[in-house]
Formats: C-alpha cells, sequence, structure tokens
C-alpha cells in the first residue's frame, strides 16, 4: 500500500487486549485530519466493531493486523490490512439484515454498524498480498443556501484561470442557477466540500474570467480509474450564445490534462454547451425522473494519445456487446473469456451502493465476489425499487477477471449492457442500466 506524508500506521495483533490502542488511534487520526466531533466517533465506532470482528471471529487464533488513518481533505480514511481467507463481509452490504435467533448473524452485528457508520468502504485484495478493508468517513458541509440568480452579464473578453476557494462557492451558485438538474454533478450542491475537494488534488476546475473578475462559465475534472479523466461541463453563465467560452473551456481542460499520463477522458453528464468535437459517443443511458418523463443521457470519450491496448475479462454472456462496442470505437483489446468454473467462491458477495440524489440514480459496484453473487443483485434491486429509485445502474470492471460472476445475475434479472467507458476501472468499465416499468 502506497503511503504518503497525510498517513499514519499502526501495526498490532488481533488480541483484544489492544482494543484501547486501536480505538484511541483512529480518534485521534480523525481529528487531527480536520473531521468533528460526530464524525470523528462514528469513524472509531466503525473502527471498533471491526477490530472487535477481527478478533472474536476472524483471527480468533491471533494474527498481525496493519490499521493506516489517512487525510482525504474532505474526508478521513481508516484501511486495515491482514492475512486472511476466513472474513465473511456480507454485512457491507446495503440489504444486511440481523436475525438475534441466528448466532451467524449476532457474529456479524458489529460489522452491520460500523457499515452503517461510514459514508463509504471498499474491500480489495491484489495476488499474493493482504485483504484490506478501507472505511471512508466523510466531512460534514452544508448545502448549498438557496440564492436569486446571480447577474453575470455577457463578457466580451475572457481568459482561463483556476478559480479561487470563494470563486469555486459562487460557481455552484451560478451552475445551480442556470442549469436544469439533469445537467448537474451533486457535487456543485456542497460548495465547501467542493471547494476541500480542490484543494486536495481530487478534483480540477479551470473558469472563464473577465477582464474585472466576472465569471462567464467553468468547467470541472477528477481522475477515475488509473488512465481517465472525467469532467462536466462546460457551464456558461448567461453569455451570448455566439460566445467560445464552451469552447474554449473544453480546449483548456483536454490541454490540462493531456498534460498528465491520462488517456483519455469521458463526460457522461454533458451540458447543452458541451462540444462534440472530436469525441466518440459510447451510448446513452435513460434518464426517469419523479414525473415520469425520460430523457436520453450521452456518454462521451476523447482518447488524448495512442490507446497501447489492454487485457479485459469478459464472461460469455457479454462477449457479443464488448466485441461490437470494441470494434465501433477502434479499442485494441485483448479479450479473455471468463466464467466461474465449479471453483470455490465465498459464501457471500458484497455490493456497494453509489447514490445520486440529485439525479435519483443508484449505481452499483462489485466489492467482493460470492456464490450469492445473483441473490445478491436482486435483493439489492428489490430494495432500491421499494425506495421508488428509478434509474439502476450497475458498474463491472473488466480488468477484474472475479467481477465476472455478476454477469448471469445482471442479465437474468433484467440488466442491459448500455456501453464501455474506457479506463474508467482497473481497465475499462461495462455500464449496464436495469430495465423496468416507471411511472
Amino acid at each position: 500500500m502506497k503511503r504518503s506524508a497525510r498517513d499514519v500506521m499502526l501495526s498490532v495483533d488481533a488480541d483484544e487486549v489492544f482494543l484501547p490502542l486501536v480505538t484511541a488511534f483512529v480518534e485521534k487520526a480523525a481529528n487531527c485530519f480536520g473531521l468533528g466531533m460526530d464524525e470523528s466517533l462514528m469513524l472509531t465506532l466503525a473502527s471498533e466493531e471491526v477490530f472487535m470482528h477481527l478478533c472474536r471471529v476472524v483471527t480468533s487464533s491471533g494474527g498481525p493486523v496493519e490499521i493506516v488513518c489517512s487525510n482525504g481533505g474532505y474526508y478521513a480514511q481508516a484501511v486495515f490490512s491482514l492475512l486472511t481467507d476466513a472474513f465473511d463481509m456480507r454485512a457491507f452490504n446495503l440489504t444486511a439484515t440481523i436475525s438475534i435467533e441466528d448466532d451467524a448473524d449476532l457474529e456479524a452485528m458489529g460489522l452491520v454498524i460500523a457499515s452503517r457508520s461510514v459514508d463509504r468502504f471498499l474491500l480489495n485484495r491484489e495476488e499474493g498480498r493482504d485483504l484490506r478493508l478501507t472505511l471512508i468517513k466523510e466531512k460534514t458541509y452544508p448545502m448549498l443556501m438557496e440564492a436569486p440568480p446571480a447577474a453575470v452579464g455577457p463578457l466580451a473578453k475572457t481568459s482561463l484561470r483556476p478559480p479561487g476557494p470563494e470563486e469555486v462557492k459562487f460557481l455552484s451558485q451560478l451552475a445551480v442557477s442556470y442549469y436544469d438538474t439533469r445537467d448537474l454533478s451533486d457535487i456543485l450542491l456542497y460548495p465547501g466540500k467542493l471547494v476541500d475537494m480542490i484543494k486536495a488534488g481530487e478534483y480540477h476546475c479551470l473558469a472563464a474570467v473577465g477582464n474585472a473578475g466576472e465569471i462567464g462559465g467553468a468547467i470541472f475534472w477528477h481522475p477515475v480509474g488509473e488512465n481517465t479523466v472525467e469532467c462536466f461541463g462546460p457551464y456558461v453563465f448567461n453569455q451570448d450564445p455566439a460566445s467560445n467560452i464552451a469552447e474554449e473551456l473544453m480546449e483548456g481542460c483536454i490541454g490540462a490534462v493531456a498534460r498528465t499520463q491520462s488517456i483519455g477522458i469521458i463526460n457522461t453528464r454533458p451540458t447543452p454547451e458541451f462540444s462534440r468535437r472530436y469525441f466518440e459517443l459510447l451510448g446513452t443511458l435513460d434518464d426517469y425522473a419523479p414525473d415520469g418523463s425520460c430523457a436520453p443521457v450521452e456518454a462521451w470519450f476523447r482518447l488524448l494519445r495512442e490507446d497501447t491496448g489492454l487485457a479485459v475479462w469478459v464472461h460469455p454472456g457479454l462477449d457479443a456487446f464488448v466485441r461490437r462496442e470494441y470494434a465501433r470505437l477502434v479499442l485494441p483489446r485483448e479479450i479473455r473469456i471468463d466464467q466461474p468454473s465449479g471453483e470455490t467462491l465465498p459464501r457471500h458477495s458484497v455490493l456497494s451502493a453509489e447514490f445520486d440524489r440529485l439525479q435519483g440514480r443508484v449505481t452499483l459496484r462489485p466489492m467482493w465476489p460470492g456464490a450469492d453473487a445473483e441473490e445478491n443483485i436482486e435483493r439489492h434491486v428489490r430494495l432500491l425499487e421499494g425506495e421508488k429509485v428509478l434509474n439502476i445502474h450497475f458498474a463491472v470492471d473488466l480488468g477484474q477477471a472475479w467481477q465476472s460472476v455478476f454477469i448471469p445475475g445482471l442479465l437474468a434479472r433484467g440488466f442491459e449492457p448500455r456501453f464501455v467507458l474506457p479506463y474508467a476501472g482497473k481497465a475499462d468499465l461495462a455500464v449496464f442500466q436495469l430495465r423496468g416499468r416507471h411511472s
């Protein structure tokens, strides 16, 4: 695990005698990293429950546990690393429930508490390395205050530059004032969080600024996967339709990304001003609104340098789709067919659920394989449909062979592959959308 100057590490044995040390370590680290009291206590509670579960259930005979706490600018995280094959992590599913009459469920109760105490989690194991469980707790930020639309007049001339913190917050207000919900990223609803994300280097922004500091437009981008950048916008505020501001913002973003190691740029929520020039259409999603209306949302991609190719792992049920898309987009790929072949799998799979409240959208992602993959998909869909979520998506990383175990369940439940996002994961991401009735 790569560490930075913002990391602190504790290594102990999986023994309950070290519990006070573990909890004090996580709490003090979270405080130093800027979490408020409530957020620090929630991350500490989650870490306490995980460590107790490791001591009592997973590694009851002892063994080393490494805990690394990191400062992400707008969040703090605690990463637990250990050598084990016995960690049943079904409690991290959104659908997890506990029966007081089931001893196994009672053993997992602490993990359910841990999963509900944090905002996000990650599970992964690289070949020949430890299992890693990452608990992420974000700072609490107020939502954007309602304000009358900011008056921005047409600008005769603009230049591009990164906005300052106060300008970033002002940009959020402008974007929400001038754009429909379908064109917005939910990061714009929390201006203070967006400021901290930019300070941490997780997001980047360029603003089109007039001679007197007036702001006529902006574009945002951030890295996704290992070699791709996702951009949002461009957002243009009350400018002459003949203005070149949108084009200049796109070119500024492309130029900035081209100076990095990124291979391409994707845009999955283009604004009306987004220039399709030099971009390839990846596909569309159907965006359902609560009033029953539906609008297509396009996904676009631009290659910034030569694509030297990738190896991808593809389930036979997805083979025809990905071959067609790779041929259409002229992406060099070595397609390796893979599916479960009777090998032993963990009993329970784990899915993460990424909510976009602004768009009324949930994206499910595989975190851990398991023999119950199909049933787990069904449980999540049933829960989300019960909550009246109209847009349910699923993202499969074709660079992770183990994720192919989820494909039969997706196809059987009515998920349809819509497009491939190049380099948006360890390799490419295949994006699915659930077909169904909408009212």
